[in-house]
């Protein structure tokens, strides 16, 4: 049987890790990498931030119980400020690194920032035991170690805590450093094998171009193939 070899330059090609800006420690600091902030000034980020503050601030409505507040990966703040808006009585916590607490500070942004590396560790000192609501909005498929992530999410929550995930359509060519991982099925099945499941979910106002459905998109409804993202609940499973 002869070997079949692939040359090194496709493999740049194909797998450009370049983009992986959230393994950086100079994440968020435009100056540095002339993205950064200046993400957040990019169209549409306005609408989408009010869309998910909407969604999450129904949530809150729906279960007053909901008190401490854990985000991760937050970048600056943006959506926390705009669920304060609503919520000014929240005991918000925001994780992230030191460029996104810059801006942060600069903003005289409500709540309170934790400056830590989630890229391949997640150091949970400094933090509360629990946490009613914890959020991960396009966060845990940037990230080396999301299953050490979840881990830790399932420890700083109870069973009445809710897990609030923006989980990326494969159909909008995002960044992910592990790829089918977060196909709509994958997804479920390695956040039960966490001891989480799925309780639910919200489609995304923005949309995907149109693909067939694949092997790992059996439970995703087809009027929802086409959403930018997906907006998941998690709770405990017993």
């Amino acid at each position: 049987m002869g070997l079949f070899r692939i040359q090194h330059n496709k493999f740049e090609e194909i797998f450009d890790t370049d983009h992986f800006d959230t393994m950086h420690p100079d994440e968020w600091e435009g100056e540095a990498t002339n993205k950064g902030i200046n993400r957040l000034k990019e169209p549409g980020w306005e609408d989408r931030y009010n869309y998910e503050a909407a969604l999450i601030c129904n949530l809150i409505e729906e279960n007053p119980h909901i008190t401490n507040v854990l985000e991760l990966g937050s970048g600056p703040g943006v959506l926390s400020q705009k669920i304060l808006e609503k919520h000014p009585n929240l005991n918000y916590h925001l994780v992230d690194k030191p460029f996104a607490k810059k801006y942060f500070d600069q903003n005289n942004f409500k709540g309170e920032f934790f400056v830590k590396d989630l890229s391949c560790d997640f150091d949970t000192s400094d933090l509360l035991d629990e946490y009613d609501l914890v959020i991960t909005n396009d966060f845990l498929e940037h990230v080396l170690n999301p299953s050490l992530i979840v881990q830790n999410i399932y420890k700083l929550t109870n069973p009445n805590s809710i897990y609030f995930i923006s989980n990326p359509n494969w159909r909008m060519a995002h960044q992910w450093v592990y790829r089918g991982l977060f196909d709509f099925d994958n997804f479920i099945y390695f956040l039960y094998t966490h001891k989480f499941k799925l309780e639910g979910f919200y489609g995304s106002q923005l949309k995907t171009p149109k693909y067939p459905k694949i092997d790992s998109e059996t439970l995703l409804p087809d009027d929802h193939l086409t959403d930018w993202n997906h907006y998941m609940l998690f709770k405990h499973r017993k």
